[in-house]
């Protein structure tokens, strides 16, 4: 009976420990940061060895801190790259994309809550079983417009025939997994999901409410106002930029890739331009003012009541209170990958611009969230996983053998005792 004790008891302890490491897991006080230097040279050495690990072409990193560039860094397995040397980055160009649409919110040319249609004569909405009129510029900008399109776009290679804007919304041709149609398929305003279409249809709306192109509205109304002069949504106006080698994940390199929607997946751009734009979201700026940063960064949709994007950005700090933390991730094209990341509270951010690898800017960039924020997730939980397993084996041979040493020595006692 006794030993029927003893054991019950090995097995609660056991129970309560793996309970602890999961909930340590889960809850991220287990888990520990890629460095426990809090300095951003400690940081780019960590990364370092991250970059080492797979391959990469190349890669430009910048840190910031307190408002201010505080480290950068610069790889290439070829030719170099500098704080200048301009990448695709994909989706990134959402991001940089909003601010031009709240500039004209703040001259009161767009209303974030009115029916996107009304700003519309070259192209409509098709016809649902939704009503198109609750599409608005603020359910575009927030993934929440009831578009289903799940694009992410290709873009078409030298030899291919580039879509007109109407034509790309109509059936995008570069839009290898999905449909690439631009049409309502849940109610507006119910949920999240991610829409490349939504943001060509921002495309359109600037061209018809400006009167002028998209290049040349973003140049005038956000490139020009923040000094971002390595910037370009369309490549071929700026053909005197340094432009960066785009490899793919075998190692060859291709050419660039011209898009139709350029609003959502054609910003070409270099660390020095998107740290000048990172830290327009936390200092004075000629573009928006910080009423509309604010409003840019609140939630507007959410996920397990976890807030996930704003009026443009991605949100990061998970309902954290001690950080707001937005950003955006840019990938596709085998293999382009890069991130933005900025806490409007510490004024700390990360850019790392990469090709050559399908996500090592992305996990760097969750890294450098739970190094400077404590926030986890799925990125960092794998890379601990091997310490946080040691500690649940430590943890049950402290138990285990102990115990049995305890349960031999009594029963050799009780052994003792019924011989005498």
């Amino acid at each position: 009976m006794r030993t029927f004790k003893h054991i019950t008891l090995i097995v609660l302890a056991a129970l309560l420990w793996t309970a602890f490491i999961g909930y340590g897991f889960i809850n991220g006080f287990l888990l520990k940061p890629i460095t426990s230097k809090k300095t951003s040279e400690a940081f780019i050495e960590a990364t370092k060895e991250k970059i080492k690990e797979e391959f990469v072409g190349n890669v430009a990193m910048t840190l910031l801190e307190n408002g201010k560039v505080s480290e950068e860094f610069f790889y290439s397995v070829d030719q170099p790259v500098d704080k200048n040397t301009v990448f695709p980055v994909a989706s990134i160009s959402k991001w940089v994309t909003s601010f031009g649409i709240l500039k004209l919110v703040a001259q009161g040319r767009l209303d974030l809550d009115k029916p996107v249609d009304i700003y519309l004569t070259r192209w409509h909405l098709p016809e649902s079983e939704f009503d198109n009129k609750k599409v608005t510029i603020r359910k575009l900008l927030s993934h929440s417009s009831g578009l289903i399109d799940d694009l992410g776009y290709e873009g078409f290679t030298v030899n291919e025939t580039v879509q007109t804007l109407e034509e790309s919304l109509t059936k995008a041709a570069d839009a290898p997994y999905s449909n690439g149609v631009a049409k309502v398929g849940y109610e507006p305003g119910t949920g999240y999901m991610y829409s490349g279409a939504a943001y060509t249809l921002l495309q359109l709306v600037i061209e018809e409410v400006t009167g002028k192109t998209f290049q040349e509205y973003m140049t005038e109304a956000v490139f020009e106002p923040l000094e971002m002069n390595n910037s370009t949504f369309v490549r071929s106006e700026k053909p005197q930029l340094q432009f960066a080698k785009i490899y793919k994940d075998d190692g060859t390199t291709r050419q660039f890739n011209t898009f139709t929607a350029l609003a959502a997946a054609s910003l070409n751009t270099s660390t020095s331009d998107l740290s000048k734009f990172l830290l327009a979201n936390v200092s004075r700026n000629s573009v928006l003012s910080e009423e509309l940063i604010t409003k840019m960064s609140t939630p507007e949709t959410f996920i397990n009541k976890i807030g996930v994007y704003g009026l443009g950005p991605h949100l990061y700090s998970q309902n954290d209170e001690n950080s707001v933390i937005i950003g955006h991730d840019g990938s596709g094209n085998n293999a382009i990958n890069t991130a933005a990341r900025i806490d409007l509270k510490s004024k700390s951010g990360i850019i790392i611009l990469e090709t050559g690898n399908h996500n090592l800017a992305s996990s760097i960039a969750d890294e450098w969230i739970f190094w400077k924020a404590g926030i986890g997730d799925y990125v960092v939980m794998q890379r601990n996983k091997p310490y946080v397993l040691t500690l649940l084996v430590i943890g049950y041979v402290s138990i285990l053998l102990p115990s049995i040493f305890i349960i031999r020595k009594k029963n050799k006692k009780r052994s003792i005792h019924i011989k005498k």
